[in-house]
This record gives C-alpha cells, structure tokens and sequence, in this order.
C-alpha cells in the first residue's frame, strides 16, 4: 500500500516538472511497478529509498525535501485511514497511539524498529526510538510526518517531532521527541 501511495503521492502533490524529474532518476523496473501496483504485493524497502532518495534530488535544499518528505509521511498516514479508524482515533490518548507503534512498524516493513520508550512518556512530551534503518536516509522524516498527522486526528495541535541520530548507536538509529498539546 505505501508504494501505491508513494505513487499517487507523487502525481498529486509534486509539480508535473518535479514528478517528471523524479521519475527521470528511478531505475526503469521501478517506473513499471509505479505504473501497475498491485496493492496485494510486498515491495522492497529499496523502492521506498529510491523514490524518496530522487525526491531529495530533485527538490534540492535539505530543508524543502524534508518538508515534503514529512508531507509524504501526512500522506501515507491519511490514506490508510478509513472512517472507522478516524474515530478509534479521537479516543486514543498520544501515549497509547505511540505505544502501539512497535506493533503499526512490523505491518509495513520487515527490518528495524520504531517504538515509544515508556520511561519518558509524559503529559504532551514523549521520546520514541527507531532502530534499524541504516540505509533508509529519509525515513525518519516519513516517520515525522506519519505522527505529525495522527496526533491532529486525534484532535492535538501544536505537534512537534524532532529527530536526529543516536550518538553511540549503530547507523540507523534515531531518537524521536514528540510534543503537543490538546487542541
């Protein structure tokens, strides 16, 4: 489902020039897959990377890149939501939705981590670590965006998610800290 998005993510929020110019640096399997997903098929983690890695490219500075990559991320979250979903949501405090993310990770990918660490969980702050993601450059700003969102359906405002990595951890981990306040 994330590529199918990735996809329609691409030709809806990217200038026809941008999504011209990313496609430009995908490999020509790829180009095909993005043409015919089949929503029922596994995708490779390399696909994700590789899309994201162009976007990155094409939008040039770190900071615009990130800021779409985070909307990519809104984008992923939004879609997968159905109605039932969205008012499961307003029940949920922030502290049981980022518990429940070591569970929601292994439902999209097959590698790494991302889990809330409980000894730091607070009223309108918590920590989150991801793990084994080396590789991965923009995913912790999918990441970022995917939570960005989730929390303003669950009615919060003032979300914040602020990453980087883990001093004196292996490539690929990074510490997440989460803010908000109730709307």
């Amino acid at each position: 489902m994330n590529i199918a998005q990735t996809a329609a993510f691409l030709n809806e929020r990217l200038s026809a020039s941008q999504r011209d110019a990313v496609y430009a640096l995908l490999s020509e399997p790829l180009k095909a897959k993005l043409k015919n997903v089949d929503t029922s098929e596994w995708y490779p983690v390399e696909d994700q990377v590789a899309i994201q890695r162009a976007m990155a490219e094409v939008l040039g500075s770190n900071e615009v890149a990130e800021a779409k990559i985070r909307e990519l991320g809104g984008y992923l979250f939004s879609a997968a939501l159905g109605t039932f979903m969205r008012l499961v949501l307003r029940v949920l405090t922030p502290a049981m939705f980022l518990k429940k993310t070591g569970d929601i990770w292994p439902r999209m990918f097959d590698f790494g981590s991302f889990e809330a660490d409980p000894s730091t969980m607070s009223d309108g702050k918590a920590t989150m670590i991801m793990r084994g993601v080396d590789g991965c450059d923009w995913f912790p700003a999918v990441s970022a965006g995917f939570i960005e969102e989730a929390m303003k359906a669950m009615n919060y405002a003032n979300v914040t998610v602020d990453y980087a990595p883990m001093a004196e951890e292996p490539e690929g981990t990074f510490r997440f800290i989460v803010t908000w306040a109730k709307s």
